[in-house]
């Protein structure tokens, strides 16, 4: 089969709307990219122990879960665009716990949970909604595929200069770099229109439809994709720093070496995206994900690390990319429902990281880090309930 790649991606048909709004989320990313990959590790020096690190995790999750549903209802009142400034400016002291956070560990450690908390209650329901309604339903396999390689191209960068910051100086320097990034997101966010959606459903009725079961096999597999992510970017990082020896410009240079191999593929998958079934490619890119944790168990050298974390990187470009559109397309779909759609898509994401993160405490009590890889192996297959 032949493509015509390039003449293809001329025609993509990108709208204002659109451009503006993840201009505002690549740069947003940049800056918590800098800091992010290091965070579990930042952590678990801070805290001293991997249940602290992984209580923290849990609490954010649990809250946005609960809290969420009543953001949705402010969102009603204040419109998106406000609601995605308001997730952007919190993100101003959330960073400044993390500077402050050696002094006092527990006290801002609980300040910084709070804010994201909050952030992620803000920012990530308007946001989604924006981009399915922003996205063309011709091109949107195309259309994400090029704005995903932007931003990969943006976060090879990112762990590069947080570790080469945190060879030289510390974590509270990498976090007001990250500060001042983030603050530079407001500006394309600001040439937004101004959109209200109106989420229709109480606080009562949407765990009434989270439970309900017509919704079951999405809510699930929602459930599990939220646990892989997490398991993720919480043990993954946490693994191979350790296997590295501690040294964080190697684990930055591994990380951005690592996407920047995965960049151009993702161009390829976008463009089969909109030719082949989604939900195939979700099958296909299942196995593929759920095998690259089964390797990572078995790893223990910077060279297994590498190999592994490449074969990880394929498996979820095909993954991602296809899991994603799919997500945009059915939000769109739903029309009117767009906002409840994604309102239950968020909650099971983050009903799926409390429940695995709550099984692997009680495992890392008996078993070592890659106990964690197993429960993501597992849990990974249960996202081809997506259809």
């Amino acid at each position: 089969m032949h493509f015509h790649l390039v003449d293809d991606y001329k025609k993509l048909g990108f709208s204002k709307d659109l451009l503006s709004l993840w201009a505002g989320k690549m740069t947003l990313d940049f800056g918590l990219n800098i800091f992010g990959l290091f965070l579990p590790i930042f952590l678990y020096q801070e805290l001293g122990s991997i249940h602290a690190v992984i209580a923290w995790w849990v609490s954010i999750s649990f809250g946005y879960f609960f809290l969420v549903p009543w953001t949705a209802r402010v969102m009603n009142i204040i419109g998106l665009k406000t609601s995605l400034i308001i997730g952007v400016v919190l993100r101003i002291p959330y960073l400044l716990a993390f500077y402050k956070l050696p002094e006092d560990p527990v006290k801002y450690a609980i300040l910084s949970a709070f804010f994201l908390i909050a952030i992620r209650s803000f920012f990530w329901l308007p946001f989604q909604t924006d981009s399915a309604k922003f996205s063309s339903k011709k091109n949107r396999g195309k259309q994400f595929s090029v704005i995903w390689s932007a931003a990969s191209f943006l976060s090879i960068i990112a762990p590069v200069i947080g570790g080469f910051v945190l060879d030289r100086w510390d974590f509270g320097t990498l976090a007001l770099i990250a500060l001042f990034v983030c603050i530079f997101s407001l500006i394309p966010f600001a040439f937004l229109p101004t959109v209200k959606e109106e989420v229709t459903w109480t606080y009562k009725e949407t765990f009434k439809y989270l439970v309900h079961p017509f919704n079951r096999r999405m809510v699930v597999a929602y459930m599990s994709d939220g646990a892989v992510t997490t398991i993720n970017g919480l043990f993954w990082p946490l693994f191979i720093f350790s296997i590295l020896d501690e040294q964080f410009k190697a684990l930055g240079l591994l990380t951005g070496a690592i996407l920047l191999l995965g960049l151009i593929l993702r161009l390829f998958i976008g463009n089969l995206l909109d030719r082949i079934k989604k939900t195939k490619l979700v099958k296909i890119g299942t196995v593929l994900n759920s095998s690259a944790w089964l390797i990572k168990i078995a790893v223990g050298t910077a060279m297994q690390v590498f190999l592994s974390s490449l074969y990880h990187t394929l498996a979820s470009i095909v993954l991602r990319t296809s899991i994603e559109t799919l997500v945009y397309e059915k939000a769109a779909d739903r029309g009117h429902y767009i906002d409840e759609y994604t309102l239950i898509k968020e909650m099971a994401i983050h009903a799926g990281k409390v429940l695995s993160l709550i099984v692997i405490a009680i495992l890392l009590v008996f078993f070592p880090l890659q106990a964690a890889f197993i429960v993501a192996a597992i849990l990974a297959w249960f996202v081809m309930l997506l259809k």
